[in-house]
């Protein structure tokens, strides 16, 4: 989706990622899906994650409030991939939640290396998130 595509040319000069991908909340089946992704071979798109009662999932997608790690023990903490995450070299994650008409409808999420976001770039990771909503509310 040419939104995604934006979002990750903006994303390039704050927070920055090596990995950028997109996740549409399904309430439902408490799960989110992955609707783009800049590495389609590792996380294509279409992949799914169950997220039912995680501190993750109460934090992001119940409370709408950012999800930052800095390390591994923070990926360890949120991710039932984690290892997979690590062996990709991403060390590092922040994830916003993305609102339309009030509801959680998605996050956007950005990896890199370990120690290489602050909090000031969870700032600027949720100045973009507005720019997602309605393709993610779709």
């Amino acid at each position: 989706m040419q939104v995604f595509d934006e979002i990750a040319a903006r994303a390039r000069s704050g927070p920055g990622y090596r990995l950028f991908t997109a996740m549409r909340y399904l309430p439902a089946t408490d799960e989110v899906e992955r609707v783009f992704s800049t590495d389609a071979v590792a996380y294509p798109p279409g992949g799914r994650k169950r997220k039912r009662d995680t501190a993750w999932s109460r934090r992001v997608l119940g409370a709408g409030e950012p999800y930052f790690a800095h390390d591994e023990a923070g990926i360890r903490a949120a991710f039932d991939d984690a290892d997979k995450i690590l062996a990709l070299g991403f060390g590092a994650v922040i994830n916003v939640p993305v609102r339309h008409d009030g509801r959680i409808v998605g996050t956007l999420n950005f990896l890199r290396e370990a120690g290489g976001y602050s909090p000031a770039d969870v700032a600027t990771a949720l100045a973009l998130a507005p720019l997602a909503a309605e393709a993610l509310a779709t």
